[in-house]
């Protein structure tokens, strides 16, 4: 058990015996952080997870209390499954809050990065942007994104694309509408750990398919398939997050004849589709959207804040997918959207992208170079994305190398939380290479695990 797993348990058991009793005020972060002897980070996970389970509330201007009576949700009486998805996504939190100086286990590159691509007035032509909009999402946009992906020998049209929020909503649309509780699917492991909490959250358990260099392991993936008849196998095709690594031909190949002979379908994330020339296979360019739903985003290369991204789909499957939008959010983003495709007619966004392939390519030959100035090394060739998997030497705890690295105002993004299932291989850390560059980092690698 970590420290904030025990610091939890502490306040948990002194709710529950009435020790701490309704509306009295807990410790305030600084003072908490003494008496446990921890970072102040620690102590705002903690609180942030007895917040999530109902046990003390956040008052503006009186730091946290005791939740009443009313409010009070003892943990075991608690839906293990909402438990689960919250701390599973504690990284998240980290990254989102952005309470540390130096942020190599953050997800995306430093705002300077996104700089080169300035948002413009919304085009004159298109004078209606008070309204919904079509349920599919803006149409220009979707022609736009139709075109990218035929341009790259990929036979698609506007009507098998639904816009979603980001790449999240879109994978949160998929689990909603094809999977329900006891359910079993495949991931990729180490995978993307907010999918993990999604599909926790919808009680759907999930099997890791070890990533190596070119892809998914075929032969752990034909005998998981094999053994538990998944619906769906959720994977990247591309820089996968957390390893950087991208699928050869062969594995491609591979993973679309076993999904064909095992009957599941195939989810492909890939949130670097943009970028130019991409190292390894789509699966997309291989089956056509026969057995792959592939999901998109803006949000990895143009700025967060738009949360725009879609769904790529047998024509099917996408009116699917849109008519659940509607439920569940009534529609996108169109003024996002509108915003996004302006800035793709006028190929500023091209020439952005174009940019950040470069500095993506200098920043990985610096990573490599630096690493091997401490004998250390990626476990994979870093991709095009922004990740990287450094696996730890023998003995050293992911966990504790990130709790030291907070302490000296590091975030880190350890491997515990891309991992499909314990004891799942060795320790490792994802690095965001836009990041790693940053002296400070390079310091603590030297002290802690350079040779």
């Amino acid at each position: 058990m970590n420290k904030i797993d025990t610091i939890v348990q502490i306040l948990t058991d002194r709710i529950a015996n009435d020790d701490l009793k309704a509306g009295e005020r807990l410790p305030s972060i600084r003072a908490a952080a003494q008496d446990h002897s921890v970072s102040k980070n620690t102590i705002v996970e903690a609180y942030d997870r007895l917040v999530a389970r109902g046990l003390i509330a956040a008052r503006q201007g009186a730091g946290f209390t005791v939740a009443s009576q009313h409010q009070t949700l003892r943990e075991d009486e608690a839906p293990r499954h909402l438990i689960e998805a919250v701390d599973s996504i504690s990284l998240l939190r980290a990254q989102l809050d952005q309470n540390y100086a130096v942020r190599v286990g953050d997800g995306r590159p430093p705002a300077s990065w996104m700089a080169g691509i300035p948002m413009r007035q919304l085009p004159d032509q298109d004078s209606d942007t008070s309204g919904y909009g079509s349920h599919m999402g803006y149409q220009p946009l979707r022609s736009l994104i139709a075109a990218h992906h035929y341009a790259d020998g990929i036979a698609l049209d506007a009507n098998q694309i639904v816009t979603t929020f980001g790449a999240n909503h879109g994978l949160d649309l998929i689990v909603r509408r094809y999977l329900k509780a006891g359910d079993t699917v495949l991931v990729d492991d180490p995978g993307y750990y907010p999918l993990f909490a999604k599909l926790r959250l919808a009680q759907v358990s999930y099997i890791g398919v070890p990533r190596g260099a070119d892809g998914p392991d075929l032969e752990q993936l034909r005998n998981l398939a094999a053994q538990h008849r998944p619906k769906l196998f959720f994977t990247q095709s591309l820089a996968q997050n957390p390893t950087g690594t991208s699928m050869s031909l062969m594995t491609a190949h591979g993973v679309l004849k076993l999904a064909e002979s095992s009957g599941f379908m195939v989810v492909d994330d890939d949130p670097f589709i943009d970028l130019p020339d991409p190292k390894g296979v789509r699966l997309a360019a291989l089956d056509g959207f026969d057995r792959v739903i592939f999901v998109g985003t803006f949000s990895k290369t143009l700025s967060a804040s738009f949360r725009t991204g879609y769904i790529a789909a047998p024509r099917g499957i996408a009116e699917e997918l849109a008519e659940l939008k509607m439920i569940t959010t009534v529609n996108s983003s169109r003024m996002s959207e509108m915003i996004i495709a302006e800035a793709i007619r006028s190929r500023r966004y091209a020439r952005h992208l174009n940019r950040l392939a470069g500095r993506l390519q200098d920043a990985s030959e610096k990573l490599k170079n630096d690493l091997a100035d401490l004998n250390l090394r990626c476990k994979f060739d870093p991709g095009q994305g922004y990740y990287a998997w450094l696996e730890l030497p023998e003995g050293v705890s992911d966990t504790e190398l990130a709790r030291k690295a907070a302490t000296e105002d590091i975030f880190l993004a350890p491997s515990t939380f891309f991992s499909a299932q314990e004891n799942s291989g060795n320790a490792g850390i994802r690095l965001n290479i836009t990041r790693t560059s940053d002296p400070r980092f390079l310091r603590f690698l030297a002290k802690q695990i350079g040779q």
